[in-house]
C-alpha cells in the first residue's frame, strides 16, 4: 500500500522553540512509568553539600536536571533510534563499557 511506503511520508523539519532549546548534561537516570507513558528523570552526580571536598568521605548525590515523559510508542521508537546510534558509535570506537559500579539511586 502506498500509505505505508516511507517515500510517501512527509519529511519532519526540526525548528527550535522561540525561547531556545534547553541543553543539559546528565550522567545518571531513573525511569518511572504508568499505563500510558514513560518518564525518564535525568540527573548529574555531584558532591553533597555535606561533603564538598573530594576524597574518601565524599557522598555523591544526584542533582536532578530534567525529566522527559513520552508515550510508550515514543519510547519504543527512541529505543530503536538509540540502538542504531550505539551500534554506529561502537562500530567506529569499539564496545561501550557498562560494567561499572555506580551508587544506587532512589527516585
Amino acid at each position: 500500500m502506498a500509505e505505508n511506503d516511507p517515500k510517501t511520508k512527509p519529511e519532519l523539519h526540526w525548528v527550535p522553540a522561540p525561547e531556545g532549546v534547553q541543553e543539559i548534561y546528565a550522567n545518571v537516570a531513573t525511569i518511572q512509568w504508568s499505563l500510558d507513558d514513560v518518564r525518564v528523570r535525568l540527573a548529574q552526580i555531584i558532591n553533597s553539600p555535606d561533603t564538598p571536598d573530594p576524597g574518601g568521605n565524599l557522598i555523591p548525590i544526584a542533582l536532578e536536571k530534567a525529566a522527559v515523559t513520552v508515550t510508550w510508542r515514543g519510547a519504543k521508537i527512541m529505543l530503536d533510534n538509540l540502538r542504531q546510534a550505539i551500534s554506529a558509535y561502537e562500530e567506529v570506537n569499539g564496545e561501550i563499557t557498562v560494567d561499572i559500579n555506580l551508587p544506587k539511586t532512589r527516585p
